[in-house]
């Protein structure tokens, strides 16, 4: 049995809790009564993620896909725009035999299916789904230009606000979108407010592993899983640490001290799992972040505006990481879900409404019920709200 539990920012009715109310302590979402069946009943790992007022989530077998909250530009999906938000997980016909990843923008999400082609849907006001998605449709995105005959395959998308990011098989990544700030790694000549035809950013770096998007920032992380690649906006010191004065739309580097498990990004911070240290089998993952910290997204005692350098987030045995615009939950390896940050609609897990500045573990309501419990599987992060996803499994199990 599958449970996914929301708080936070509600204006869309993207939590699925069947209104348009803020929520600050965790609640079920519900799930639309054609679907609810087999939702419940599945026992496949799920996934959800959100943007400004809209979400997404899906089976880890790529079978099922759920969204919820705004249609206004056609973000869900489903074939239409509406100003009329759903307010319940209702499913979503994608193109594709499975899903393997959906990444949510302010009002364009972008979808990756097991053949590794990406689709928009959304708004295309800054080219962010690179070709105009009709209706609410599917839109695939396609190079415009490519260096070999063979098709792109691409294995992970990422959104910013208003710009996209996917990268191929073959550690070249691509980016579509607003680039006004720098954020697809070219030089802002006066001409490049927006990048609508799909191209190749990464032509000048190594093959690359991972990529995320912060609001008009982009990170890269290498094959090494230690050397990053940042460009975009460095307001808030989002670029990260590095001996190079920064420059919109040039590549910075900087490297993480230990290999990542995952790179994730709030609207002007980053954050990494890091591996534990080596031949260390007593810990699990620590995260270490960057980058503006007056909400408390970097979970630092003494409070500054922003750290340029990479500090330690106070939280031990990470085995997951998600970031909103300015919160931040993660999991733990015992199943624990923590938040921290920017706290305004209750997001951060506090109900007092006031910002987090330390690792707080939030109550999900976890029980045990005779010969089955329930245990947190999952967590996930819209631009407002968080999402923690639960399974109901035998003791045995």
């Amino acid at each position: 049995m599958v449970i996914i539990l929301a708080l936070g920012s509600n204006s869309g009715g993207q939590l699925a809790t069947s209104d348009l109310e803020d929520v600050h302590t965790l609640a079920p979402c519900k799930f639309a009564a054609k679907d609810r069946v087999n939702i419940s009943n599945s026992t496949e790992k799920w996934h959800v993620c959100g943007g400004g007022n809209h979400a997404f989530a899906w089976s880890s077998d790529g079978t099922h896909l759920l969204a919820c909250g705004s249609n206004k530009d056609g973000e869900r999906g489903c074939g239409y725009a509406s100003s009329t938000p759903v307010l319940e997980w209702v499913p979503i016909i994608f193109p594709g035999r499975r899903v393997v990843q959906v990444a949510c923008g302010w009002n364009h999400t972008l979808l990756l299916n097991e053949q590794g082609e990406v689709y928009a849907a959304g708004s295309n006001g800054f080219g962010q789904c690179s070709t105009a998605s009709i209706g609410g449709a599917w839109s695939r995105v396609l190079p415009s230009s490519i260096d070999t005959a063979e098709p792109v395959v691409f294995t992970s998308i990422a959104c910013g606000l208003r710009h996209s990011l996917a990268l191929s098989n073959n550690g070249l990544v691509y980016g579509w979108g607003a680039c006004r700030a720098g954020q697809l790694g070219m030089l802002d000549d006066g001409k490049n407010a927006k990048v609508q035809s799909i191209m190749l950013i990464s032509d000048k770096l190594p093959p690359i592993s991972m990529i995320t998007c912060g609001r008009s920032h982009s990170i890269l992380l290498s094959c090494d899983r230690q050397t990053v690649f940042v460009s975009g906006q460095d307001k808030y010191a989002q670029c990260g640490p590095s001996n190079v004065q920064p420059t919109a739309g040039a590549w910075r580097s900087f490297r993480f001290h230990r290999p990542a498990l995952k790179i994730c990004s709030g609207w002007e911070f980053g954050a990494a799992l890091l591996e534990p240290p080596h031949g260390d089998k007593t810990s699990s993952g620590a995260i270490v972040a960057w980058g503006r910290s007056d909400h408390g997204q970097l979970a630092q005692a003494t409070q500054a505006p922003f750290y340029r350098e990479l500090v330690d987030v106070p939280l031990a045995d990470v085995c997951d990481l998600a970031c909103g615009s300015n919160h931040v939950v993660a999991m733990t390896v015992n199943g624990d879900a923590f938040m921290w940050g920017w706290n305004e609609h209750g997001n951060a897990g506090d109900p007092s409404l006031k910002d987090v500045f330390q690792p707080a573990r939030v109550s999900s309501g976890r029980s045990v019920s005779g010969a089955r419990h329930i245990v947190n599987t999952g967590i996930g992060c819209g631009y407002g709200n968080s999402y923690v996803i639960q399974s109901q499994r035998s003791s045995a199990d």
